[in-house]
């Protein structure tokens, strides 16, 4: 990006700039034969630098610019060459990899079939569920958080252990006017820990406490909290599939784009030998 250079600073930093050519004067410094143009330098101004600002920050940028090419001339003369040559073997795979990763995303992008239904999520659980084995305790519930001066408490507390739904709606309707929050989670499984970690109270045994307890009521100097717990999974068992949907989906994809890696690989050299591209000795 170009801008347009302060007075100050052409006096300052580009007073032996040769204006014999209209490329020399786009010079803002020089070291041998390498130059840093002026339309080089990002446009880091903006209307709330003051012109000294600007100058300093151009300053800083040249400055920075000049010493990155010495310390560049500086290895560049003093590292053997077969130092330089590995850099320039690392740079060379560097190149070839970012450019394979890109064609790759691309021809992922254009012919692989990205789509996965549900029964192949619901296939590929059935056939590994020894993979999804809990390593801790989840848990389905409805949470509440309610000021302790909110006004009919008594229906709440009544409300949220109800499952008919005429008095969940009573509670949505209640909870929309007066409750700090009001959280049924989308109905997917959270960990325990994190529902713990939103009530005032601690839970030494939690197997014992899930097997035991429906409901939970709680408050501290400001809050009362109900918890209807809707169901619940102990770690070591295996994890339901809404709670391990979406890692499924992902390993199938994974699975899928290695298979089509693998594919695309194997037909460009099986062309390759078709064609006589290449020789082995």
């Amino acid at each position: 990006m170009k801008f347009t250079w302060p007075l100050i600073f052409l006096i300052l930093f580009f007073s032996c700039t040769n204006s014999e050519t209209s490329k020399e004067e786009n010079v803002a410094a020089r070291i041998g034969e390498k130059v840093l143009l002026k339309s080089d330098i990002p446009d880091i101004f903006n209307l709330d630098l003051t012109p000294d600002d600007s100058i300093q920050i151009a300053g800083r940028y040249v400055k920075n610019w000049i010493k990155k090419e010495l310390l560049l001339k500086k290895a560049e003369t003093n590292l053997t060459r077969e130092q330089q040559a590995k850099i320039s073997r690392q740079l060379e795979d560097t190149r070839a990899s970012l450019l394979i990763y890109q064609y790759e995303l691309e021809m992922i992008r254009q012919r692989m079939d990205t789509v996965i239904s549900e029964d192949e999520i619901q296939a590929y659980y059935d056939s590994h569920a020894e993979n999804f084995i809990l390593k801790k305790n989840i848990v389905q519930v409805l949470y509440l958080k309610i000021p302790l001066t909110a006004p009919n408490i008594e229906k709440a507390r009544n409300w949220y252990k109800s499952e008919d739904d005429s008095d969940i709606t009573k509670l949505e309707s209640y909870c929309y006017q007066f409750a700090n929050k009001y959280d049924d989670f989308n109905e997917s499984w959270i960990y325990f820990d994190e529902l713990l970690s939103k009530l005032p109270m601690p839970v030494s045994n939690q197997e014992r406490y899930l097997r035991y307890n429906k409901n939970i009521e709680t408050s501290d100097s400001a809050f009362h909290y109900f918890v209807n717990i809707r169901d619940y999974k102990l770690k070591s068992s295996v994890s339901p599939l809404e709670f391990v949907k979406d890692q499924i989906r992902n390993i199938i994809y994974n699975e899928r784009k290695i298979n089509f890696i693998k594919e695309l690989e194997n037909s460009l050299y099986n062309d390759a030998v078709t064609r006589n591209e290449f020789m082995i000795y």
